[in-house]
């Protein structure tokens, strides 16, 4: 997982059942972001410390729930971390997106990004 996050450009995985998810759509949480400099996962130890530590710092929302991931991506030099919902129909995971302003959503299946026409951007269709 943490090997793949800079080829893939991140990853979303469950802390509950330590699984990925295989459908739906990744809608992002607001207020728990963290980053760390991108050049963290050229040390995996480094890199699974951070991890870890995020989790503990939020086990509240990771603990049993399994609709909650942690979501992990690489971009502009960083790696992201936030807690993620998986959210099985597009247009619940479309509206949810827009009300918390997240630009943004992940579709699992095939594996792209959404546009949601939140915090100034528009809706783009796949």
């Amino acid at each position: 997982m943490i090997g793949d996050a800079r080829r893939s450009g991140g990853f979303s995985w469950s802390p509950a059942t330590g699984r990925r998810p295989v459908k739906g759509y990744m809608v992002a949480t607001t207020g728990r972001t963290a980053q760390f400099p991108e050049s963290i996962l050229d040390d995996p130890d480094a890199a699974a410390r951070a991890i870890d530590r995020y989790l503990h710092d939020n086990r509240d929302i990771f603990e049993n729930r399994k609709d909650i991931y942690l979501g992990c991506w690489i971009e502009d030099g960083k790696m992201w971390l936030e807690p993620s919902m998986n959210i099985p129909r597009r247009a619940k995971a479309i509206r949810l997106a827009r009300e918390t302003d997240q630009i943004a959503i992940y579709d699992v299946r095939t594996r792209g990004y959404i546009d949601t026409g939140g915090a100034g951007g528009f809706l783009q269709e796949t």
